[in-house]
């Protein structure tokens, strides 16, 4: 085999894992939006009080957030495609001040939620609120830390080309954990 058909290869296998794991992710969180409205369905009175509770205002702060985060995140992706180091590193450094104040803003929103006395064990729409959308601040982080990593191609524009791959793939995951909230903050936050 030749090193052009090994690059393709080992491209189609990159992109297929990448294709593998988010669909396995989504499963999991279809299998958690089930969990959800089962609950909600056994406990319609506590999940409407509980979702009084919550603060729409910052929920919908971090869905616009995590929505330009994605805008930065496809600009990156392209500069990558272009070999423009420059445009990549602007964007990338976006994308991560995106991720960075999502998260400040859910501390803030669980600080304010345990202050007032809700936490994990107040009650199923806790149990739920708390899980999901902590399970979904761990894809932010791990997000955060893989677009950390792919911040330092920018450091040898020879190896940065070859990386594109990489990129992209980052890039599609992080799409989907703006996908995931946007789910996440309808069902949690606005639908009834």
């Amino acid at each position: 085999m030749n090193q052009q058909a090994t690059t393709i290869q080992a491209q189609a296998s990159a992109e297929t894992g990448i294709w593998a794991f988010i669909l396995a992710d989504m499963c999991i969180f279809a299998l958690y939006f089930f969990i959800f409205a089962w609950d909600k369905s056994v406990h319609p009175e506590q999940f409407a009080q509980g979702q009084a509770t919550l603060n729409i205002t910052f929920g919908g702060a971090n869905t616009i957030i995590l929505l330009i985060s994605s805008c930065f995140m496809a600009k990156a992706v392209q500069a990558a495609r272009l070999s423009d180091v420059a445009r990549y590193t602007h964007y990338i450094r976006l994308t991560i001040l995106c991720g960075c104040l999502f998260l400040v803003i859910k501390a803030v929103e669980y600080s304010d939620k345990l202050a007032e006395g809700y936490h994990v064990a107040s009650n199923e729409f806790y149990r739920d609120y708390f899980a999901f959308t902590g399970l979904h601040m761990l894809h932010v982080i791990i997000g955060l830390l893989v677009l950390g990593y792919a911040l330092q191609f920018r450091k040898d524009k020879q190896a940065f080309s070859t990386h594109t791959l990489f990129i992209e793939n980052t890039g599609l995951y992080w799409h989907m954990v703006d996908l995931l909230w946007v789910v996440l903050f309808t069902f949690i936050y606005l639908v009834p």
